[in-house]
């Protein structure tokens, strides 16, 4: 049995606001009163079974269940305290980012909020399967946004050595051409090379980063268009292919999140810097 950290995220909720259900104060209330009424039904002056004060309390307890169960806010509520325990934003140096982060999380918190409002199982089962594939969805915005924020920690050193190495570059570009001594001329020639792969390596990873963060506004984009979409999706869509290609839009702009975080990773194993 897998733990409860890989179950997917509307499992999770629908097990969390079950277990908040009986710990709220209402159900506190009710199940305190059942069972003195209970328990006391033959001193009480009113000439009720004590079955019918468990009964009455048993039915007082499922509504509450099932208001609790059923409550569009309740489920929002839950995911977004679920997405911050997991993720934990805040761990983010660049607010920036852990804005970006945090908007990612309330788009995926208000999706579960619609899907619970909705009546018709079968739409409800679809935009729960789309919901599904937005959780693999996060874990890669997340992940992105770590890779961005450690850069971002790391930008004014590799600015400065950047500029090191091309003022160095020029140099002894300057003084090469000028050396008479085999052995020192090959010693520059090295160093040339050496300095233009660190400048190459640095702009090759400022250009992936560029691209990780067009990405990431790209993803947000997205998701708000995911979350209008689900909004407004009635029945007959889950009769049209529309369904199945917002499934297949998700995957692509994971896919595609994946390949910028490979790319990340080889940039910063290329450069030692990992």
């Amino acid at each position: 049995m897998a733990d409860q950290e890989k179950q997917p995220l509307e499992k999770r909720v629908q097990q969390a606001i079950l277990q908040n259900a009986f710990f709220r104060w209402e159900s506190a209330v009710v199940i305190s009163l059942t069972l003195l009424l209970t328990v006391f039904a033959e001193y009480i002056p009113l000439n009720v079974p004590a079955w019918v004060w468990f009964l009455g309390g048993l039915v007082s307890e499922a509504a509450i269940v099932y208001s609790s169960l059923t409550d569009p806010e309740a489920g929002r509520k839950v995911v977004a305290e679920m997405l911050r325990d997991e993720f934990q934003p805040e761990r983010l140096h660049d607010k920036q980012l852990q804005q970006q982060v945090q908007e990612a999380f309330d788009y995926r918190s208000r999706i579960t909020a619609a899907i619970r409002e909705r009546r018709d199982s079968v739409l409800k089962d679809s935009l729960s399967e789309t919901a599904g594939q937005i959780d693999e969805w996060l874990e890669s915005i997340y992940n992105l946004a770590r890779r961005l924020d450690r850069y971002r920690q790391e930008k004014e050193v590799l600015e400065r050595d950047k500029r090191r190495a091309l003022e160095r570059s020029r140099q002894l570009e300057t003084r090469l051409p000028a050396e008479k001594d085999p052995a020192v001329r090959g010693q520059i020639e090295e160093t040339l090379e050496n300095l233009r792969r660190q400048m190459q390596t640095i702009d090759t990873l400022e250009n992936t980063m560029e691209r990780a963060q067009l990405q990431l506004e790209t993803t947000l984009s997205s998701l708000g268009t995911i979350y209008s979409q689900t909004m407004l999706a009635g029945a007959k869509d889950i009769d049209s292919a529309r369904a199945k290609r917002l499934r297949q839009e998700i995957a692509e702009e994971v896919q595609e999140l994946d390949n910028v975080l490979v790319a990340m990773d080889e940039v910063y194993a290329g450069s030692g810097a990992a």
